[in-house]
């Protein structure tokens, strides 16, 4: 009888545990799943580029040399002279994209991460959303060309190219 009791007891204790490990399931995948995704980190933003296009571009920096020479285009704007020293970047596992607005009008826009959401990858194309900010219109902006730009670490990942897009889903750029 005492060894009746004992599978018994074990038959319940198992049979209560198992809803605790299946509701754990569904969260160790979704963050198995997340962990696959690449991670997006600003490395640099300004509202001064030196982009004389008014287009948006993406620049694709795949090694230190093209860092180091982008680093120096977007610092050569800078009245101080002074470079600022390069991000850390592991090319074998790292890239980094330098998105440009453009050239604009007036300061006030920039560019900016978009929350943590803001990275999808589909059929070997990365869709990046960004924060695209300009000025209101009945803001007080200094009137000085402005050429903001925001400089990207991104895991490489299952991608081949990138698209910008902003909140509203506009397309802003593409690589």
């Amino acid at each position: 009888m005492p060894n009746n009791i004992r599978f018994t007891a074990t038959i319940a204790s198992v049979l209560l545990l198992l809803p605790l490990v299946a509701a754990c399931q569904p969260k160790m995948h979704h963050l198995q799943q997340q962990d696959k995704l690449p991670a997006v980190e600003a490395l640099y933003t300004s509202q001064q580029c030196g982009r004389s296009q008014s287009t948006p571009s993406i620049t694709w920096i795949d090694n230190a040399q093209q860092l180091e020479a982008s680093i120096k285009q977007i610092q050569g704007t800078i009245l101080d002279g002074k470079l600022q020293a390069l991000p850390e970047l592991d090319f074998q596992h790292d890239i980094a994209l330098l998105v440009e607005m453009g050239q604009r009008p007036t300061l006030g826009y920039q560019i900016a991460l978009s929350g943590t959401d803001n990275l999808h990858i589909t059929q070997g194309q990365a869709h990046l959303t960004l924060d695209w900010i300009q000025p209101p219109a009945d803001a007080m902006v200094a009137q000085m060309i402005s050429s903001p730009c925001l400089l990207l670490k991104l895991k490489r990942g299952d991608y081949t190219s990138v698209q910008i897009r902003d909140k509203q889903g506009t397309i802003k750029a593409g690589s």
